[in-house]
């Protein structure tokens, strides 16, 4: 009798163990893709507003006059971004820049990894898809 209790108590136990996955464990840890089209209003206006300050017109703005940097057009961003590697360096905080060149300003977070590959892939696949 104490075999069979044994044996039921270790079936069930087994049968309540699952797999847990991934992203259940650690949510916002998916893999970013960046292997698709990256687009500039699916992917990176949307990054452009939430993170650098022209949606809610803390640093940039929506045009290039008031700040010089305008972030709000496919037109404004590419005018912004002449130079494709130093505004690299400045989103992922190179330290072979200044600091006071790092983005988003006075803050010692730079934005997330995944939006940053993004904008790299975008970046290096010559800016084609707005």
């Amino acid at each position: 009798m104490k075999n069979i209790i044994l044996v039921c108590s270790l079936l069930l136990s087994i049968s309540g163990c699952y797999y847990d996955n991934n992203v259940e464990i650690h949510p916002g840890s998916q893999p970013c893709d960046t292997t698709g089209t990256i687009s500039f209003a699916n992917d990176i206006l949307p990054i452009m507003l939430h993170s650098c300050g022209s949606q809610d017109l803390a640093c940039h703005k929506t045009d290039q006059t008031s700040s010089g940097y305008g972030l709000g057009t496919y037109a404004d961003v590419i005018y912004t971004i002449d130079d494709s590697q130093t505004f690299l360096k400045s989103i992922t905080h190179d330290p072979s820049i200044n600091s006071s060149k790092w983005m988003p300003k006075n803050s010692s977070a730079k934005i997330d990894d995944c939006s940053i590959q993004k904008i790299e892939a975008w970046l290096n696949r010559g800016k084609l898809n707005n």
